[in-house]
């Protein structure tokens, strides 16, 4: 299929998409803009996108194995300052986590795809609002996106992974991502001056030793063998100088690759927080948010995805990493659904200052990469579709 691997005429087509969606980034699960523009390019190149759940949803080819391709659309809450000519015209948002690349590779595959359409496989384009935060995956699952699908692949682009080279691909074997939880509470006593704590109960302390023990609790109760990471990121209390509050807060996430890690750090901050708040004589209140879950790839597609990529991109720019991220990503809903895999792809230059991490405002990602991040979707929605055929064999 000489149009699936003309990387020059893939990286054309992502580059003129990706400049027109990266000016109108819209944040969350409704991206009507976003949408239309989608949308209209599939149905320019011939194809029948229809709606789901805020998302889109696209099925290209006849007959044999169904293999989904995910690209997800949201920006996020953040002012660009970057100085692209096509940077954001919508103030404070911003594609400062490569989405405008997720979604130009897979547009640019669908044209290809549309234009020499798959034979003996099926290929479903999954165009996914919600993935900061808002579990897009999860509605459009509750939809149907994955209603027959008998295999799934997805991507990153940025600077995923200090193992990979500007312009390396990696994939990963087992639990790549972890699952990103968040916890809250306070701690209410009352307030007074602060040159008389005798007559005020003083939240203070307590949310200080909250936080010590956060990251004790890290340390000692949890296998260290495993990753896992307990982050208290917000502290509120106070108003003045002199003021002891009534009330202090907090906010924070748990990263783990482990269900049963989750439920440990969960029960320890909670007996935490309910033992702090006794010993001053407060009142805690405690809450635990579930997050996505951890991230799988299974094995056997990872097998047949490092192999097909290696034919693609050569020995050299595949690798396969040996650490996981503790970000999270709501592509594990597909992955609990049907094999698969994800991979990350490092699209930045230092060398032409393209230096800046994923959300960061000056994040901005080597588009000459686009088309080869096209031509991986293509190559691999072909190897996974092989893979489950072969396994059905069997």
């Amino acid at each position: 299929m000489n149009e699936l691997r003309n990387l020059r005429s893939l990286s054309e087509r992502a580059v003129r998409h990706r400049r027109a969606l990266h000016r109108i980034p819209e944040i969350g699960l409704a991206l009507p803009r976003t949408l239309a523009y989608v949308e209209g390019a599939l149905a320019a190149a011939g194809l029948r996108p229809r709606p789901c759940a805020g998302g889109i949803v696209c099925d290209i080819g006849s007959a044999g194995p169904l293999v989904a391709l995910r690209a997800d659309m949201d920006a996020l809450p953040m002012a660009e300052e970057t100085g692209l000519p096509f940077a954001s015209e919508i103030p404070g948002a911003m594609h400062a986590c490569a989405h405008d690349g997720h979604m130009v590779a897979l547009l640019a595959a669908a044209e290809a795809l549309a234009a020499e359409p798959p034979a003996g496989y099926r290929v479903r384009l999954l165009f996914q609002p919600g993935e900061e935060g808002y579990f897009g995956a999860k509605a459009m699952i509750e939809a149907g996106a994955m209603e027959g699908v008998d295999a799934v692949s997805g991507g990153h682009l940025g600077d995923l992974s200090e193992e990979l080279a500007p312009g390396q691909l990696g994939f990963m074997r087992g639990a790549m991502m972890a699952a990103s939880n968040a916890f809250e509470g306070s701690f209410a006593g009352s307030g007074g001056h602060g040159s008389a704590p005798h007559q005020a109960k003083d939240p203070i302390p307590a949310l200080a030793q909250f936080v010590a023990g956060a990251y004790a609790l890290r340390s000692r109760e949890p296998d260290q063998r495993r990753p896992l990471v307990v982050s208290v990121c917000r502290l509120d209390a106070g108003t003045a100088f002199n003021i002891i509050p009534s009330a202090a807060s907090f906010k924070g996430t748990v990263r783990s690759l482990r269900q049963a890690d989750n439920e440990s750090v969960k029960t320890g901050l909670t007996r935490l927080a309910e033992g702090l708040a006794s010993a001053y004589g407060l009142e805690a209140r405690f809450t635990w948010k579930d997050g996505y879950p951890a991230l799988v790839n299974d094995d056997d597609a990872v097998e047949a995805c490092l192999a097909a990529s290696k034919a693609l991109l050569g020995e050299e720019a595949v690798k396969e990493l040996s650490v996981p991220s503790m970000g999270g990503e709501d592509f594990a809903y597909y992955l609990g659904l049907a094999p698969g895999c994800f991979w990350f792809m490092n699209t930045q230059a230092p060398d032409r200052g393209l230096r800046y991490p994923n959300h960061h405002p000056r994040f901005d990602l080597d588009e000459g990469l686009l088309g080869r991040a096209a031509a991986l979707h293509l190559t691999l929605a072909e190897a996974l579709a092989l893979h489950i055929a072969a396994r059905a064999r069997l």
